[in-house]
């Protein structure tokens, strides 16, 4: 029998890792991660300029797929003024690879009996266009 899941072209295991991959060249993932294995290396981000997030919005608001990852975030309830929203761009790939952090003071999710506080969405462009983009949540620590 074939599940929802299985018809929306989800994978599935037991490492908490949901990926899915549309047919086209454009993808997204999702994975789950706690608190304690998951915080910013500054090896690999850097904090952005005022004028790098200006062109961040642009690159965000001008893509399906940027449109796609913050409705994510507000079906998801981080999309608040409690919940300040930060970007990094990438040591290795500049700003062809963003990070945008939103951590909230309160837990939030589409599930109540794993909250969390923190989602990262990584977002990987080429030229203008946003060609995919993870999305993190980060539990807090049980």
């Amino acid at each position: 029998m074939v599940g929802l899941w299985d018809f929306l072209g989800f994978s599935y295991s037991n490492s908490c890792a949901t990926t899915k991959t549309l047919t086209s060249s454009p993808t997204y993932k999702i994975t789950q991660a706690s608190t304690q294995n998951q915080q910013l290396k500054p090896e690999e981000w850097r904090p952005i300029t005022a004028e790098e997030e200006s062109q961040i919005w642009q690159y965000i608001l001008n893509s399906p797929l940027g449109i796609a990852a913050l409705n994510q975030l507000a079906i998801e309830g981080f999309i608040s003024p409690n919940c300040p929203k930060r970007f990094y761009v990438s040591q290795k790939y500049d700003s062809f690879q963003t990070l945008l952090q939103v951590k909230c003071t309160s837990p939030r999710g589409i599930s109540i009996a794993t909250p969390y506080q923190e989602m990262q969405i990584i977002l990987s462009r080429f030229e203008d266009n946003i060609e995919n983009f993870e999305v993190q949540r980060i539990y807090m620590s049980q």
